[in-house]
């Protein structure tokens, strides 16, 4: 249903939204001695998730208007371990996703929108997580979109990202 919702063909239940973006970017073949670029303003769980892949976080500033990710700076974090970035929707507000997509684009990275706090939020009309390769969604019971526990999803057109994230919720077994 929260496919469904979003209007993406897939939402793979996990245990939290650290685990989301953990198993999203290690589903991207993000792991050891790898860079994820992110925001230096994000909550400690998004660089936790990064490092849980084996891959260092490098961080970029704000926009002194958004709050969000300055995609100005990803030129200047860029380097030749660089597999990832990490934008994260803050209070319901998105990052400026399309120069981000450009970036990433033009560098051959992988996004993977931290979206713990943008349930619903929408960017140039498209809801936040469905415009990078996958979405984190954390149902932690303080977001906007609470659980009675921990929780998470990922999501993703991808099906070949959304069988690896499968795997790799259950240790990698198949059935």
């Amino acid at each position: 249903e929260w496919a469904e919702w979003l209007g993406i063909p897939h939402a793979v239940g996990v245990g939290s939204g650290t685990d989301a973006i953990q198993l999203a970017l290690m589903g991207l073949g993000v792991g050891r001695d790898d860079e994820v670029i992110t925001v230096a303003n994000t909550c400690v769980p998004t660089v936790a998730a990064i490092r849980a892949t084996g891959a260092m976080p490098a961080l970029v500033d704000v926009d002194s208007a958004t709050l969000t990710m300055d995609a100005s700076l990803l030129e200047v974090a860029l380097t030749s371990r660089t597999k990832a970035i990490v934008p994260v929707h803050l209070y319901g507000h998105p990052c400026d996703m399309d120069p981000i997509m450009a970036f990433a684009e033009a560098h051959g990275l992988s996004v993977v929108e931290d979206c713990a706090q943008a349930h619903g939020a929408r960017y140039k009309g498209k809801l936040c997580g469905t415009i990078g390769n996958a979405g984190a969604f954390s149902f932690y019971p303080s977001k906007n979109l609470g659980a009675y526990g921990d929780g998470g999803a990922v999501v993703t057109s991808d099906t070949g990202l959304a069988d690896r994230v499968r795997q790799l919720r259950v240790y990698g077994e198949r059935e």
